[in-house]
């Protein structure tokens, strides 16, 4: 499978999209370049292959079914660890052990109300402020799963906006915070009758996603 471009993974005819292409094709550097150093090559060098992060904010994960598949589909993937913010304790010397010697991190949330669970802007608010040094330089990846179909999210579709444009305030974060902004991942129409195929086919992406992410 080509890793390029516009990525729509359709399990069969009807199925919701799946992308993980949403905009612009590719990575995003920081807003606020800076001019690379030997320390900083060394320090990215040394991330690669590092740990990947998955920071999950589900508030109700034992019910979930979209979530519950990704987390379920990249577990066992070397290097890979995955926290559910509403259980794991929240105070920063939790977060400042786990980020440690991470080369990737990963936002994984259903989509509420154009946005995540609030305990990610909790997250955000009151623990990453104290850990943006220790992050720079370290890739984003903001994996999300909608109830609505893809085309709902599309200029002109029901909801007016794409979700590219509507996960800017997470790429605002990186930016920055000098974290390498990564090209969303979503898998659309958990809510519809072919979720369960939607589902099952974006286990398998993200799957590859991850797996990328990490050798990357």
């Amino acid at each position: 499978m080509k890793t390029t471009g516009r990525r729509n993974f359709l399990g069969m005819a009807g199925l919701g999209a799946i992308t993980w292409s949403l905009g612009a094709a590719g990575n995003h550097p920081t807003a606020f370049p800076q001019e690379e150093t030997h320390r900083d090559r060394e320090t990215q060098a040394a991330r690669n292959g590092k740990k990947t992060v998955i920071l999950l904010a589900h508030p109700d994960f034992k019910n979930s079914k979209a979530n519950r598949a990704l987390a379920e589909a990249v577990k066992d993937i070397e290097g890979v660890s995955v926290t559910n913010l509403y259980e794991a304790p929240f105070t920063a010397e939790t977060y400042r052990k786990l980020l440690s010697g991470a080369g990737s991190v990963v936002f994984q949330f259903p989509f509420y109300w154009a946005s995540a669970p609030s305990q990610l802007k909790k997250w955000c608010d009151e623990l990453f402020i104290g850990l943006t040094e220790q992050v720079k330089g370290v890739k984003l990846l903001v994996a999300t799963t909608t109830g609505s179909e893809y085309d709902a999210y599309r200029s002109g579709g029901r909801n007016r906006y794409t979700l590219d444009e509507l996960l800017r305030p997470y790429q605002l974060l990186a930016n920055h915070s000098g974290m390498i902004w990564q090209t969303p991942f979503a898998v659309y129409g958990v809510s519809l009758p072919t979720a369960a195929q939607s589902i099952a086919a974006g286990a398998l992406a993200y799957r590859e996603k991850i797996e990328a992410l990490a050798n990357g």
